[in-house]
């Protein structure tokens, strides 16, 4: 239990941590980013100078023809176009598909570009175009094309892959130390807890035999055996022993045989109802019986004894005064109704953890679904519930047949 509760308050705390991790890497990422595109578009900035003067002074040369003659000169890639048309264009990728801003710099498909106005006042003060006769009325752009910045961009995933292992390492073990400190308290409590349930269960065990023995010497003498006050006793020594045979298999189930053999089911069946006989006339419960032919199967005789008793005292304990038990096997299966006070919905699917209980007005541990259900998944045994609240609830337990 200490561990589950250490586990769900280690993964809130992980969550929230991971979202401001998040969060705080993507904003270290962008500003890498950026640092990486300013670093590596500073030289391009000045090639965009070098571009538009050089331009400017072949300006009697058509502009494409120009651009041209640039290229190879500086072995450039680069283009220059309006909103309407490219006049040059030598990049290695298609540029319209960049979202341009007309000035500044960015990185795609792992290439640094630049991009700025066709203007020679863009660099010098107080320089007008038009009075060079270079015609700015197109509104001409220039986007240069850098070089490949893959590895830099990989070498900055890389490190910011390393800081978020190393991080959430850092505050996976802080928070497990602190859980742990916070907890052991708790820890200590159910320790002790179990230890007491284990010692008390060892310690019952001596009288309880006692009181048995007792009672079944008695019945042989027919000594009180009609007597009213007798047969509560034996009802209550009998619901001791179904709650200590419960602890025994919960806390030492190393002491109790689990050998599997191939064994009639419907027998096994009646001696348990024989062994709840008294519960069912202490409640005037009525049992409708309905058994199979050859209906066998192959596990331990301990463990499906221990399965037929919590389902029989759950029905047994849950249903209503006078009510009735309807009980049927087959080939390969087992069914159990009662008209007690059901489950709801909303519990239904909790009914088989441990120390689970929804009904305070019955004793119990809640430890009885659970061992059923860990039988159930020791043998292959697959067991459904249907449940109607203040109707009653059915379990269905079906096995393999083995010839």
């Amino acid at each position: 239990m200490a561990k589950k509760v250490i586990r769900q308050i280690l993964f809130i705390y992980l969550t929230t941590t991971g979202i401001f991790l998040s969060i705080f890497f993507t904003l270290w990422y962008e500003k890498l980013y950026e640092e990486l595109v300013l670093f590596k578009g500073t030289d391009l900035k000045d090639l965009h100078r070098n571009i538009v003067i050089n331009i400017i002074n072949s300006r009697f040369i058509p502009l494409a023809q120009s651009a041209q003659n640039i290229a190879k000169s500086f072995d450039l890639k680069f283009a220059i176009f309006d909103k309407h048309d490219v006049i040059f264009d030598n990049l290695s990728f298609d540029f319209s598909k960049i979202k341009i801003d007309f000035n500044g710099s960015g990185i795609y498909e792992n290439t640094v570009f630049f991009v700025a106005p066709l203007r020679i006042s863009e660099y010098f003060l107080g320089y007008n175009d038009k009075e060079e006769n270079f015609d700015t009325s197109a509104e001409l752009n220039v986007l240069i094309q850098g070089e490949n910045v893959s590895k830099d961009l990989l070498w900055i995933r890389l490190k910011l892959l390393f800081f978020i292992i190393f991080a959430f390492l850092v505050f996976g073990i802080i928070a497990s130390i602190l859980v742990k400190i916070a907890l052991r308290p708790l820890e200590d409590k159910i320790s002790t807890l179990n230890r007491f349930i284990k010692d008390s269960t060892h310690e019952v065990n001596t009288p309880l035999s006692v009181i048995l023995m007792s009672i079944e010497q008695l019945e042989r003498q027919n000594t009180l055996h009609k007597d009213v006050k007798f047969a509560r006793i034996k009802l209550a020594a009998k619901t001791l022993q179904q709650v200590y045979s419960d602890l025994v298999f919960s806390n030492f189930p190393n002491t109790l045989s689990s050998e599997k053999e191939t064994f009639d089911f419907n027998q096994l069946l009646k001696e348990r109802l024989e062994y709840f006989n008294l519960f069912f006339l202490q409640k005037k419960l009525h049992l409708h019986l309905q058994f199979g032919e050859k209906v066998s199967i192959t596990m331990s005789k301990v463990e499906l004894s221990k399965l037929l008793d919590n389902l029989l005292s759950n029905a047994i304990k849950y249903n209503k005064k006078g009510g009735k038990i309807y009980i049927e096997t087959g080939y390969n299966f087992f069914s159990i109704s009662d008209e007690g006070c059901g489950i709801s919905k909303r519990n239904i699917q909790h009914i088989f953890e441990r120390y689970t209980r929804f009904n305070t007005d019955q004793g119990g541990f809640g430890i009885g679904l659970s061992l059923v259900k860990q039988i159930c998944d020791k043998n292959n045994l697959e067991l459904s519930c249907s449940s109607r609240q203040n109707q009653g609830s059915t379990f269905v337990l079906h096995w393999k047949h083995e010839a």
